[in-house]
């Protein structure tokens, strides 16, 4: 019959639809499947770096505060440090990590799609007044480590003076943009433990600036109570160093709060407008 070849083709060509359909599925699970792996391993990876970021912050911090408490000397200058060896190395790899977490951090900003972009962030905080008197606080603070790094002469201590620098600019960079930007949802990245390696990262920001606060803080309060011997300083440039030394410490207070308040904001609440940093 005319009819009986057209009867016999639809059903095969509807199984070939099918398949077909069937076929992409798969492979769209399949490529899902890898993409979510990839993201699973690159979040493991970055615990595993948040891991050690909290171990070299302890072994800073124990470092700092026995040349402060023995030697009553910053960690430019501390010597016969017995604790472990090798200190001043964990030093530069506990900024390198300081850093390099920064950059990560920006870097995942610009991927998340609650931000609202560069050119109105930039435009939005220009209006801010806190932002101004933020920046003011880096650039004394950038200044005072450019007269440390001028007046060092061993590579290392050198070397430490440009770790503090890159912190403490990429430090400032994310608490711009951050500042825009709320949590990361969980339901939306479809990682559920991108939120806690995102409340992680906030602690680990805070408790390092908030011992940076506290060191600071000491090594200024320690200036002006005369404790100090200034042998090699004359009387302006140790006013000047302890002026600046403050002014360090109210950065680091100032990016530590940040990040405590960020902390417990979940909405993208603009905190440098509120002035609670």
């Amino acid at each position: 019959m005319p009819g009986s070849k057209d009867e016999k083709e639809t059903p095969t060509d509807t199984d070939k639809h099918i398949a077909a359909t069937e076929n992409y599925k798969e492979r769209e699970c399949e490529s899902g499947r890898k993409l979510l792996n990839t993201k699973c391993i690159i979040i493991s990876a970055y615990f595993v770096f948040l891991l050690w970021r909290f171990i070299s912050l302890g072994l800073y911090s124990v470092y700092a505060t026995d040349c402060f408490l023995r030697a009553k000397l910053a960690t430019l200058r501390c010597e016969n440090f017995t604790l472990y060896s090798n200190p001043t190395r964990f030093e530069i790899a506990w900024q390198m990590c300081s850093a390099v977490n920064n950059f990560i951090a920006v870097g995942i900003l610009f991927k998340l799609p609650e931000f609202p972009g560069l050119d109105v962030v930039c435009a939005r905080l220009i209006k801010l007044a806190r932002f101004w008197s933020f920046i003011f606080q880096l650039i004394v603070v950038i200044s005072y480590n450019l007269m440390l790094f001028f007046h060092e002469h061993l590579m290392e201590s050198a070397m430490i003076e440009v770790g503090f620098l890159v912190d403490e600019i990429t430090v400032t960079i994310v608490v711009c943009l951050w500042n825009f930007v709320p949590a990361p949802s969980n339901r939306s990245q479809g990682l559920p433990c991108l939120q806690f390696a995102y409340k992680l990262t906030l602690v680990m920001l805070f408790l390092e600036n908030f011992f940076l606060f506290l060191l600071m803080s000491s090594q200024a309060a320690l200036d002006i109570t005369g404790i100090h011997q200034f042998e090699s300083r004359s009387t302006g440039l140790q006013a000047l160093g302890i002026v600046l030394n403050a002014t360090e410490a109210t950065f680091y207070f100032a990016v530590m709060k940040f990040m405590w308040n960020k902390l417990f904001e979940g909405e993208a609440v603009d905190l440098l407008k509120k002035d609670t940093i």
